[in-house]
């Protein structure tokens, strides 16, 4: 919109009250967005915890009778296969002009296999223990797959429907606002699993989790989605073909998902901490809702100081903290697992915390700020699905701990990670910068 002393030729003077109507309809268009964002962050981030892949998802695991390598499955159903299907959405939605429906129905899918895993559990103890782990992992599965589907047009809404100057303020406050959310709901999901004997502990998390996912899922209902047609070609393998070409064209997506499978070790290897404190320690099944709560409280401790950071630096510094950390957290879960008592061990989660934290406010950040309104997809879904790390590591991790253990796969980890900070060294991308409007809120 042009400024009001801009000189404006005498047959446009109609267009400053016609700039100015639209104006305001998209402004209002925008607050609602954001509003709905909002709203499903805050209820969302409830759902997270009862679900919560590195405590309560492993410990669920565990308490069933299964041992690592079925921590490993698990992790590779949750962390990998949504990354894998990404690539498949991404050239089912490219050519979409809208893609709220499909945002929709992939969290309706999500919410039907919510309910499921909490059905199933309320009979688990009739089934064998294989039997019991494969309906797991089958529900699981329906619900990362949802997950896959709506994380596409999530991240496309999102990108379309807020400005690249509120995007900046959007993530850190999504992310403080779900603290709030995650530490409010850690208390309960510690009573719950205090209070209540397996299994029927988890079907209360489980059953909860569907009903505040369905809440959440109402605030998408008020987005109005601003539409922009595309004639580029899609499916799968469209999608697929343009791949090589974007990435030798793009430098920094190059960098970045490289970063990005040498942090997947790290990422993988969460869940397992739950698995080492199991191993080196007698681990009561109430203290993974103690173990939540510590690694809740460090995620909501980071998440006040991110809006500092990217308000003075940007979101790279983040990025470092969270790479940096990845090369010492496995290194310490091993020395403190040797030589000091399970209190000392369970405050390391706190730590995790913090870099869940890192990892979860810049993931949607450097896809928005990377791509295009017009590439958006197509970005989300090449990063996804080139994350190979993510995606293939949890299935042996499981056999490796269990015949090298985790000294070496531990330090491996640390390793990976040591190299993710050298091409994070070499990332560039509009992150590195402020926006012109905190430049001048600075100022």
């Amino acid at each position: 919109m042009e400024p009001h002393h801009s000189p404006i030729p005498k047959k446009r003077m109609v267009c400053p009250t016609l700039r100015k109507v639209l104006y305001t309809h998209l402004m209002q268009n925008e607050n609602r967005t954001y509003f709905a964002f909002i709203w499903h962050a805050v209820f969302l981030s409830i759902t997270v915890t009862f679900t919560e892949i590195n405590t309560i998802i492993p410990a669920m695991i565990l308490e069933i009778g299964g041992r690592e390598i079925h921590v490993g499955i698990v992790t590779a159903i949750m962390i990998g296969i949504p990354l894998v299907t990404q690539l498949l959405f991404a050239g089912l939605l490219q050519g979409q002009p809208r893609k709220k429906p499909f945002l929709i129905a992939g969290i309706s899918l999500r919410i039907t296999a919510l309910a499921a895993i909490a059905f199933t559990l309320r009979f688990i103890q009739s089934f064998s223990v294989t039997t019991g782990l494969l309906t797991i992992y089958a529900e699981l599965m329906l619900f990362t797959v949802g997950g896959s589907f709506a994380t596409i047009s999530y991240v496309d809404l999102l990108g379309k429907g807020i400005s690249q100057e509120r995007l900046q303020k959007f993530f850190p406050q999504k992310q403080i606002i779900s603290g709030i959310g995650v530490l409010v709901s850690a208390l309960i999901a510690r009573v719950i699993l205090g209070n209540l004997s397996y299994p029927a502990s988890y079907v209360v998390l489980f059953g909860a989790a569907a009903v505040m996912l369905l809440v959440a899922s109402i605030g998408f209902w008020m987005i109005h989605e601003p539409t922009y047609p595309t004639d580029k070609p899609t499916g799968a393998f469209s999608i697929l073909a343009s791949v090589p070409a974007l990435l030798r064209h793009d430098i920094n997506l190059r960098r970045y998902i490289l970063f990005n499978n040498f942090m997947g070790f790290s990422v993988a290897l969460m869940p397992f901490y739950m698995a080492l404190a199991k191993h080196a320690y007698f681990l009561d099944p109430s203290l993974a809702g103690t173990i939540l709560f510590i690694q809740i409280l460090g995620n909501i401790i980071a998440s006040l100081v991110w809006p500092l950071i990217v308000l003075r630096w940007g979101y790279k510094p983040i990025l470092r903290i969270w790479a940096v950390g990845a090369v010492f957290l496995p290194i310490a879960a091993l020395v403190i697992s040797s030589f000091a008592p399970l209190p000392v061990y369970v405050a390391l989660f706190a730590f995790s915390g913090i870099l869940i934290s890192a990892r979860t406010v810049t993931h949607d950040a450097m896809i928005v700020n990377l791509s295009t309104k017009e590439n958006r997809v197509l970005y989300t879904g090449a990063i996804g699905t080139l994350n190979l790390s993510v995606a293939l590591f949890p299935l042996v991790l499981g056999g490796l701990l269990r015949h090298v253990g985790y000294v070496v796969v531990f330090l491996g980890v640390a390793a990976m990670a040591l190299v993710a900070n050298h091409f994070l060294s070499r990332l560039k991308c509009p992150l590195d910068k402020r926006s012109k409007v905190l430049e001048e809120r600075i100022a």
